[in-house]
This record gives structure tokens, C-alpha cells and sequence, in this order.
């Protein structure tokens, strides 16, 4: 009761502020927005600089499984969300997994996203996302939204895990289900699923 008491809050509360997205119900906004990718098909390549300075491209990590975490420090959803997607990293980074924060938020500064990190603990770098163009090209809607890739090629996206707020619990874990299959070369069950979250502040 609690949990849907928060959504119905959260919907009203935040929709005027760019929304929330729950089970997969989109606000007009989105409407311009490109779908992403099918499951099977290559994503869009990218080039971003991450919080220290360093680039990060889709070349770098094309023989990866690589992990794309479109994230929002100022997304309660996305920083609810953190502790989960950090473990995962530190447990399929070493076994050769690439985790890779993208910050598209319009007004979120290099140095926030660097502060945002130190504070969280986040194990892996965030890019910065210039006028959401990387998040338009992907079909990227709100914070947090996965996408793993297993050699370029998109093998799951949506949401972490089946979390109805910020801090719920969640009895389906999509991502870290999907990372296993993949280590242990197998097919990913469950491919795609509605994300969950806020949406991303775009710039336009």
C-alpha cells in the first residue's frame, strides 16, 4: 500500500517537472523520440567524454559485454537504484563486463556528476551526454534505462530489476539475470522490458 500511496504521489508531483515513467506509460514528450534498437541489432556508436576527461567510444568496448546505464543523480529513481547496478559491477567487472554511466540530464554539471560518484561509490565512469544526443540516437526516455550489449550488439533493455520505487524491492532481477546468461554464454531470457524512472531533462 505504501509503495502505490509513492507512485501516485510521485506521478503528480513530478509530472510537471518532466514526469516519471511506471509500467511502461510514456508522456507526450517522448513522442519525437526515435525507438531503440530491436533486440539482435547493433546499437548507435557513441563518443563521450567522461567526469575526469577521458573518452569513452562504443569502438573501445566492441568485443565486450558492455553495460549502458542512462542514469540522473537528480532522479530519485536512478540514485535509489545505484547500490544494485554498483554491485553488479564490481561482480561482472571482474569477470570482464564493462559498466558505463551516461548523464543526459540538460542541466547536470561534469563536476555534479563527479561529486554525485564519489558520494554514491560508483565503481565505473559516467559519461556526459551534451544535448541528450546520445540518449535521442538510443531511444533513451528516462533514468535509470540499461542497455547491455554483447559485442555491439543490443541483448537486453529496460529496467535493473521489476522495483516499484526508489528504494523497493524487487523479486525480478532483468539485469543481473541477463549478465549471467551472457558470462556463461547463454541467451538472455528476457530481453526487454518497460523501464522505469524519470524522465530524462532534455535540452530539446
Amino acid at each position: 500500500m505504501k509503495t502505490t500511496f509513492f507512485l501516485v504521489g510521485a506521478l503528480v508531483v513530478m509530472l510537471g517537472a518532466g514526469g516519471i515513467v511506471a509500467n511502461g506509460v510514456l508522456t507526450n514528450a517522448f513522442a519525437a523520440i526515435p525507438d531503440a534498437p530491436e533486440i539482435g541489432k547493433p546499437m548507435p556508436a557513441f563518443e563521450l567524454k567522461d567526469y575526469a576527461g577521458n573518452t569513452h567510444s562504443s569502438a573501445m568496448y566492441q568485443d565486450k559485454i558492455l553495460v549502458l546505464n542512462f542514469s540522473s543523480q537528480q532522479c530519485p529513481f536512478s540514485r535509489g537504484a545505484d547500490a544494485t547496478i554498483n554491485a553488479l559491477a564490481e561482480e561482472y567487472g571482474a569477470q570482464g563486463v564493462v559498466f558505463l554511466g551516461i548523464d543526459s540530464h540538460e542541466s547536470t554539471t561534469v563536476e555534479e556528476m563527479k561529486m554525485h560518484a564519489d558520494k554514491a561509490s560508483v565503481p565505473y565512469p559516467i559519461l556526459k551526454d551534451p544535448e541528450n544526443k546520445y540518449a535521442d540516437a538510443a531511444g533513451a526516455r528516462v533514468t535509470p534505462e540499461i542497455y547491455v550489449l554483447n559485442k555491439g550488439v543490443l541483448a537486453y533493455h529496460g529496467p535493473p530489476d521489476n522495483r516499484m520505487g526508489p528504494e523497493g524491492d524487487a523479486n525480478e532481477h532483468y539485469l543481473a539475470n541477463a549478465l549471467a546468461a551472457l558470462v556463461a554464454g547463454e541467451e538472455v531470457k528476457i530481453t526487454r522490458k518497460s523501464a522505469w524512472g524519470c524522465s530524462i531533462k532534455r535540452a530539446n
